[in-house]
């Protein structure tokens, strides 16, 4: 056999594999409650929920983030807004309070 017909398939198990890595460093679903149920509400017309909790930002980000996108036209209540970015500050935050700070 030549090594071109071998390294397909190992070329195939290795990609496989890679991909089956990366998806268990996957972070665990954020955990229910009101501020989840508003991102699904609220943040779908624009975006998955999964790319909004994809995201980790320091407490302050996360309350210029929801602003921002009130300034877009989200349509959140200010006592909506106050749950959510709490939610997101508790559940999504920072590693250390510093990487993904912007908006």
């Amino acid at each position: 056999m030549s090594f071109s017909k071998l390294a397909f398939p190992i070329l195939f198990v290795v990609v496989g594999g890679l991909g089956t890595a990366v998806a268990g460093q996957q972070a665990a679903a954020p955990p229910p409650g009101p501020g989840l149920d508003l991102i699904n509400e609220r943040c779908g017309f624009c975006h998955s929920t999964a790319q909004v909790t994809s995201v980790r930002k320091t407490p302050g980000a996360w309350a210029a983030t929801v602003q921002s996108m009130i300034d877009r036209g989200a349509e959140l209540e200010p006592d909506e807004q106050k749950i959510m970015v709490e939610y997101l500050a508790a559940n999504l935050a920072a590693a250390g309070g510093d990487a993904a700070a912007q908006p």
